[in-house]
């Protein structure tokens, strides 16, 4: 029979902070109560009973760290840098961007028809109404990459890759 006793002991592992900062030495000051309490490393040296230490708790950290990304990098101009991408990123693939909005709706249906997730969106633009034929968003860039070349290959159109969202 095995008794693991820091398990007994400790908080429980969803309870315990952890962190992999440091906490830096306390700076010295000239006044210092003989009252306050000593850290257990510096109460083995000889140099910690002239000059007691306060121990004090560690500070909780200030933000998460940000998820790591199966995405490839892209290049960042300064709008885009600017951006925040706290979100998670995902996919969308601009197959075309019409006048017509029945010609859009003919598009969406057909890539509809070969089982790709399509959708127009309206957009004015210097006054004149455009209908962008996209399809996404998807998570996964590899599976955005290969219904780019099912567009290509299927509907002879050069459509093209982007973040979303924008």
């Amino acid at each position: 029979m095995v008794i693991f006793v820091p398990m007994l002991i400790e908080k429980p592992m969803d309870q315990q902070i952890v962190s992999d900062h440091t906490i830096p030495p306390e700076p010295r000051t000239p006044e210092r109560s003989p009252a306050k309490r000593v850290s257990v490393e510096k109460a083995r040296s000889p140099r910690s009973r002239a000059m007691p230490l306060e121990v004090k708790p560690a500070p909780e950290p200030v933000s998460k760290p940000e998820p790591v990304s199966s995405q490839p990098p892209k290049r960042k101009n300064k709008a885009s840098a600017a951006a925040d991408r706290s979100a998670p990123t995902a996919w969308m693939i601009q197959v075309a961007s019409l006048t017509n909005g029945k010609n859009a709706e003919k598009l969406v249906a057909n890539l509809q028809k070969a089982d790709l997730p399509a959708q127009v969106e309206r957009i004015k633009l210097g006054g004149k109404l455009y209908y962008r034929v996209r399809v996404g968003p998807e998570v996964d860039h590899r599976l955005a990459e290969r219904m780019l070349d099912k567009i290509e290959k299927m509907f002879k159109l050069h459509p093209k890759l982007m973040r979303y969202p924008e």
